[in-house]
């Protein structure tokens, strides 16, 4: 009979990670800077991730920038891999239009220019006393770089 033995080997990881957050307001534009930071295996502290966030508000519109900064292939730094722009403006009759893009750069080639992956369009409008119609269409990048949609949805909401 074969003598059977199993050995199991595991491993704990404890993570302990650290957050900064700091903010300005420069006139009708705020700026707020989030820093991860944790430590590495020589028990160095490090910024693991760090989000910027800038909001700048005008008379009828207001622009959310989010850029997202990650561990780069150099060690120690970060570079950006995500950048979010909203933009959200209200016309006279009330209705709130939000165009969001989201912006990476191309897959391989982290230092290239970032390039805008995802585009929706969402419209709130007023469709009766206490209704409102809200539309999103969602586009997305083909395999030939052109935006396409890929999702469209319509809801209704009624206070009621």
């Amino acid at each position: 009979m074969a003598n059977l033995s199993r050995i199991v080997v595991g491993s704990v990881a404890i993570v302990l990670a650290a957050t900064n957050a700091t903010a300005q307001s420069r006139g009708s534009t705020i700026e707020a800077l989030v820093t991860v930071q944790d430590r590495d295996l020589n028990g160095a502290q490090r910024a693991s991730e760090m989000v910027l966030t800038r909001t700048t508000q005008n008379k009828d519109s207001e622009e959310v920038v989010v850029e997202t900064y990650s561990p780069s292939m150099y060690a120690g730094r970060l570079a950006l891999s995500e950048r979010v722009r909203r933009v959200t403006t209200v016309t006279s009759d009330g209705s709130r239009r939000t165009i969001e893009e989201i912006e990476e750069p191309p897959h391989g080639s982290p230092h290239e220019t970032m390039r805008v992956v995802r585009r929706s369009i969402t419209t709130v409008r007023r469709s009766g006393p206490d209704s409102y119609v809200t539309e999103q269409q969602v586009f997305a990048r083909d395999v030939n770089g052109r935006f396409v949609p890929v999702q469209t949805q319509i809801e209704r909401t009624s206070r009621r």
